[in-house]
């Protein structure tokens, strides 16, 4: 970090949407870092980003941030279609780089820059790696509490799409989601199943969606372009079974915006997580009763049990513990489990192989 080694992070964010200002931002900000530029498309609605997150200068040219701003780490959090541009203009930066998921489009696109940022730290955004549960259900995994490990189950739900009156936007366009939710939710389901059981070597698929039409701003009919739903199983290479669901259709509730579970089957019992009840684990064994176990270091304060309110203070610990590996990634530092733009591109290369598999409707090798 060229003058800042006893300084706080100085970081440039590549996009301001829902995600950054919820998530990202504040949890960067608490973390010690300082957010010192905004980029977006868009310059109008960059400059009032900027205002909104307290950044003093925003840009709508990657380019032009990172000439004006001397920077430590470049944030990307726009959307896909412009994740390879800015992951390039920031490794001839040499600066280090987090980007959200997907990584990218393709796989043919991530490779590329992965190849860009060559021996740059990195961090792709696999936000259920920093999932207090799901640390600890593969921390008792590790432990040999069920045994040896025989398959494991992933499903996650959005509420994006459920509503057919929803307007179309870009969500919906094959040039920023190709695979539609596969390519926005599939990455986090590839990379926690990655995480639990090892690489996967063959993959089949079949997706749909739901909504062919949505309607835009005028009023006119416009198709969808990509998928609502997706199920998909895998081989893994040791024998271990996967298998995931994802889907933008979880029907609307105030209280549930997404949902999320995870089982992992054993030789000797299962472990279990629903984000219903986000602060735990169950552990069951044949003939015994299951039993709970709670996240590891997790404070929710006065949330309720099961609450909305619980989920989120799960979700901004989370993001906390996120932003303090980011930023040690950031000062060279190698914090064990931080996901990188490579995983990033293995895993599009499980999502290219689901794509292919749920058009041919064949099993099809990664």
């Amino acid at each position: 970090m060229s003058g800042a080694a006893m300084s706080a992070t100085r970081v440039g964010l590549f996009g301001h949407g829902w995600w950054a200002r919820r998530y990202l931002a504040p949890a960067l900000s608490g973390a010690g870092a300082e957010l010192v530029a905004l980029c977006g498309r868009d310059g109008a609605r960059a400059a009032k980003a900027a205002v909104e997150f307290g950044v003093p200068r925003s840009f709508d040219r990657i380019e032009a941030m990172l000439e004006s701003v001397e920077l430590d780490a470049l944030v990307i959090t726009s959307p896909p279609s412009s994740h390879a541009e800015a992951v390039r203009a920031a490794a001839a930066a040499r600066l280090p780089i987090f980007c959200e998921k997907p990584l990218g489009r393709t796989a043919q696109e991530t490779a590329g820059m992965v190849t860009a940022c060559a021996g740059l730290p990195t961090v792709a955004g696999f936000t259920q790696r920093w999932n207090p549960a799901i640390r600890t259900a593969r921390r008792l995994l590790a432990e040999g509490a069920v045994g040896r490990l025989r398959h494991v189950r992933y499903s996650t739900a959005s509420a994006l799409s459920s509503d057919a009156t929803a307007p179309w936007d870009w969500r919906y366009d094959a040039d920023e989601y190709a695979y539609g939710v596969l390519s926005d939710l599939g990455p986090h389901a590839v990379d926690v199943v990655r995480w639990l059981g090892g690489e996967i070597t063959e993959v089949t698929a079949a997706a749909h969606t739901v909504f062919a039409e949505r309607s835009t701003p005028d009023g006119q009919a416009k198709k969808v372009e990509n998928w609502d739903e997706c199920s998909v199983t895998v081989r893994l290479a040791d024998g271990v079974r996967a298998s995931m669901f994802v889907s933008r259709m979880l029907p609307v509730s105030p209280y549930r915006r997404f949902h999320h579970q995870l089982e992992i089957v054993g030789s000797a019992g299962t472990l279990a997580y629903d984000s219903d009840r986000p602060v735990e684990v169950t552990l069951s064994h044949p003939g015994g009763r299951p039993s709970v176990v709670r996240a590891d270091g997790l404070d929710t304060g006065d949330a309720e049990p099961g609450s909305f309110e619980e989920l989120m203070a799960v979700m901004d610990a989370g993001a906390a513990a996120q932003a303090r590996d980011m930023l040690a990634v950031f000062g060279g530092q190698t914090p064990g489990d931080v996901p990188t733009l490579a995983d990033g591109h293995t895993g599009q290369l499980v999502l290219d192989a689901a794509a292919r598999s749920a058009t041919a409707q064949a099993w099809i090798r990664c």
